[in-house]
């Protein structure tokens, strides 16, 4: 467009609109080796914790010029290789992989595109490419040391389920390790893994009372499972925290709505997508990337359940 006259520009935009033309991508990424298109594989769609990463991704690609294709694994790392797979086959020109659990042929194919590949959520020593977010063991460590040290004891857990999901089995250890460093035992009657949901905390939250043990705190690895966890209680009855303390986990919206407010750990999401959107861009540019592992922290907020 730069190259031509103004009323050059203006004819054939006209015919553009006049026509409906749309250019071939496909076309234009062989000619140009670039597709202008970025992926990413998030565990679901409907998680508001997800769509705030997302958008830092996507605010970060915009302006570079290119375009976020979305897909959703389920948790499951063999449906993550088939997103990839596909994909792949459309010449993305780099990728956002959700956590550091990849099938060996997700590794393999990403190893052979050569393309920038980061890895979001967790933090891992030996990341495919880049990696950024947080030690999610020191997190749940943070939330569950603070529970002990407030006088709760016993201290309940109801997590996301593991499988394929390294944020949930790193938050469970979390857990266990700051039990374990303050001499408590980790009694897995009291521990209770679901789904991500209100509904399912509530649950959750209803099998450990009717187990009848002493449970004086919860500690819940989503803040949408002490949400729910937080309603059961009332149901019943229960005073929060005076019977049972609950903290959870992400400083949704709704912690600091719900009462009693919801004592939970923040993470910077947006900051995360945001990060992980330059880091790409960078190494597209050619731009050397100094720092390929990027701790983004995390920050306890103490609020009235705990």
């Amino acid at each position: 467009p730069h190259k031509v006259a103004a009323v050059t520009l203006a004819r054939v935009q006209r015919v553009l609109a006049d026509t409906g033309y749309t250019p071939n991508l496909m076309a234009r990424a062989l000619a140009s080796n670039r597709s202008g298109l970025i992926a990413a594989v998030i565990p679901v769609l409907t998680n508001s914790l997800i769509a705030e990463i997302m958008q830092g991704l996507t605010d970060a690609l915009v302006p570079a010029g290119y375009h976020l294709l979305l897909g959703a694994s389920g948790f499951s790392a063999s449906e993550e290789e088939t997103l990839v797979r596909a994909f792949l086959s459309r010449r993305i020109d780099g990728i956002y992989l959700t956590g550091a659990i990849h099938t060996a042929e997700t590794l393999r194919m990403l190893k052979r595109a050569a393309i920038p590949v980061v890895e979001g959520g967790n933090l891992t020593d030996r990341p495919i490419d880049m990696v950024v977010g947080y030690s999610n063991v020191d997190a749940a460590r943070t939330v569950t040391r603070y529970l002990v040290k407030a006088g709760y004891s016993p201290i309940g857990y109801i997590g996301a389920y593991p499988q394929d999901n390294d944020r949930a089995r790193d938050r469970r250890r979390g857990y266990e390790l700051a039990l374990g460093t303050a001499r408590l035992r980790v009694d897995p009657t009291l521990c209770v893994e679901t789904s991500l949901d209100i509904d399912a905390g509530a649950r959750a939250m209803a099998t450990l009372l009717d187990r009848k043990r002493k449970l004086r705190a919860v500690f819940c690895s989503a803040d949408a499972i002490a949400v729910g966890a937080l309603y059961e209680c009332q149901r019943r009855g229960l005073a929060v925290p005076g019977d049972v303390a609950i903290a959870g986990f992400d400083d949704i919206p709704i912690a600091a709505q719900v009462v009693p407010s919801l004592t939970t750990l923040r993470v910077p999401r947006y900051a995360i997508g945001q990060r992980a959107g330059e880091m790409i861009c960078n190494r597209l540019a050619g731009r050397a990337i100094k720092h390929p592992i990027v701790d983004i922290g995390f920050e306890m907020v103490a609020r009235d359940s705990a």
